[in-house]
């Protein structure tokens, strides 16, 4: 597997594009930047094939639409981001962001352990927490988790659908689901590794063994 990181025009989100040797791609969390996931495939020869985000913050979707529309993709996301989906407009008039809503053509449950996509087979994790519909994706050793675990950090639990109980649930599992040499390919800053976060990072530390 490839995988290209893209840093949207809104708040500085971790666009991926992730393809393969028959140049398929998956678009990861379509930030704001349509134009850019655009020129990427183009310019690589990819042809997208879906849609998948780690949850519903507008940072992370605001391109959705326009590729869903653009290539006529499918979208995948988990079953909780349905609440945040429904105060669309809520949250692109607050970000002052010209965005559609997109139409989700396939529910993920939170009780789902794998996705599969084409050629591309994830083992998933539902981690809540930064927001009640998050999810991580993982493929071939690289983890794409979304705003659980930034280099040095985690995402934000004081947002009005944040809950920091179950965020501290969630790095407890995520922690102890995946090898240490894992590749973390966060929603923001650099991508960086599980053994490296267990090391350095002061909200993961205490997981380590």
């Amino acid at each position: 597997m490839k995988y290209k990181k893209i840093i949207s025009r809104l708040l500085d989100q971790n666009i991926y594009i992730l393809s393969n040797d028959k140049n398929e791609a998956i678009i990861i969390d379509p930030g704001l930047g349509f134009d850019l996931i655009d020129d990427y495939l183009k310019a690589n020869n990819l042809s997208p094939i879906a849609l998948l985000a780690t949850h519903a913050h507008i940072d992370h979707i605001a391109s959705a639409s326009d590729c869903i529309s653009h290539y006529n993709i499918p979208f995948y996301i988990c079953r909780g981001n349905s609440v945040m989906l429904e105060h669309y407009d809520l949250m692109k008039g607050y970000m002052s962001v010209d965005s559609v809503k997109p139409e989700v053509s396939h529910w993920i449950e939170e009780t789902a352990k794998t996705l599969s996509i084409g050629m591309f087979e994830f083992n998933l994790t539902y981690n809540p927490g930064h927001s009640p519909g998050c999810m991580s994706f993982e493929i071939d050793s690289l983890i794409f988790c979304g705003d659980l675990i930034f280099k040095g950090s985690i995402g934000r639990t004081d947002l009005q659908t944040s809950n920091p109980a179950d965020m501290e649930k969630s790095l407890k599992i995520f922690v102890n689901s995946y090898d240490i040499n894992s590749t973390l390919l966060p929603g923001h800053r650099e991508i960086t590794t599980l053994e490296h976060e267990l090391k350095t990072n002061p909200f993961l530390v205490k997981y380590a063994k």
